[in-house]
């Protein structure tokens, strides 16, 4: 299954130390939820997931810019027509769910990390199709939920705890982060950032 590693959690990370504004508003949808209750103190609940809007977003706009799985590969049991051309049954063919990701056809300004395009008012149909960070169809990941609720339980209690920052040296934009796309996505070189303790 595509589930995502903890890989995608530091993605996130990353993202909201190197954006300080969007991860106050995550604090705060969460501040919302829980009040200053310190993170050792209380359990998350499933219903508190479906209070967290924002952090859904931020985590969907990670997946858009940071597939888990950046290619996939398929079997064609039948010919496709594409066009004009027909690709040939028994084909193996390659998706690159990156490259579909950051289209500026179907996703304007792709490279700029803006959580609110997930929003349901901003979500246009045709993006529908071509935003597949679990693949899509009938070998889509079975346990997409899971890991969507794992990773809002983990990041909630993130940041809750701690602050993310990112030093002057090391800030880089996303175009410029050097990646590896051999079976999963991962960076060719560690992003640094700075955790301290949340005063609550």
């Amino acid at each position: 299954p595509m589930l995502p590693r903890p890989r995608t959690i530091n993605f996130v990370i990353f993202l909201l130390a190197f954006f300080p504004e969007i991860q106050e508003k995550v604090y705060k949808e969460l501040l919302e939820i829980y009040g200053t209750k310190n993170s050792k103190g209380y359990t998350i609940k499933y219903e508190d997931l479906e209070h967290m809007h924002y952090l859904t977003c931020v985590i969907k706009e990670t997946l858009r810019l940071f597939p888990t799985f950046p290619i996939i590969g398929r079997y064609l049991e039948a010919d496709l027509k594409i066009g004009n051309n027909v690709v040939p049954k028994g084909t193996n063919i390659g998706i690159s769910i990156f490259q579909m990701h950051r289209d500026e056809t179907y996703w304007p300004n792709p490279l700029k990390f803006d959580p609110e395009r997930f929003l349901p008012q901003n979500l246009q149909n045709s993006q529908l199709f071509c935003y597949m960070p679990f693949s899509s169809g009938p070998r889509n990941c079975i346990a997409e939920k899971y890991a969507m609720i794992k990773m809002k339980v983990i990041l909630a209690t993130l940041i809750r705890t701690f602050v993310f920052k990112v030093s002057e040296t090391d800030k880089i934009e996303i175009d410029k982060i050097k990646l590896d796309m051999n079976v999963e996505l991962i960076t060719v070189e560690p992003l640094k950032i700075i955790v301290e303790k949340r005063n609550l």
